[in-house]
């Protein structure tokens, strides 16, 4: 049996350990990789968290805090509102006898006729 040459050996040691070398830089990446991966959920998990918090926290409290300052205010919305439906009616009274001035009373009869009844 032929003995392999001793720079033979030498030469596969040294790979072996500059490949060992290698599995190991390897493995400390592979761990930061693991760790920064491990963050990135945690942190994106506690955003998606906050998200959710900000959207459901309005809609439970908006209402009540929309009724103390909206309260004050609701009775001069209704007087608002009551004044303009007197100004529509009156505008209406006014532009009826404004119509009832140009036509006979046998016209306004026959328009009356034509238009359909609301309940």
């Amino acid at each position: 049996m032929i003995s392999p040459s001793t720079s033979l050996n030498e030469q596969i040691k040294k790979l072996s350990e500059e490949n060992l070398q290698l599995s190991k830089e390897i493995l400390f990446l592979n761990k930061k990789i693991y760790k920064y991966i491990f963050w990135k959920k945690i942190y994106g998990v506690i955003k998606m968290i906050i998200i959710i918090i900000l959207i459901v926290l309005p809609i439970i409290y908006l209402p009540i805090i929309l009724k103390e300052y909206v309260y004050p205010y609701q009775e001069l919305f209704q007087k608002i509102i009551s004044i303009n439906k007197q100004e529509n009616n009156l505008l209406i009274d006014g532009q009826l006898q404004e119509v009832q001035k140009l036509l006979t009373p046998k016209q306004m009869e026959e328009i009356l006729k034509k238009i359909p009844k609301t309940k």
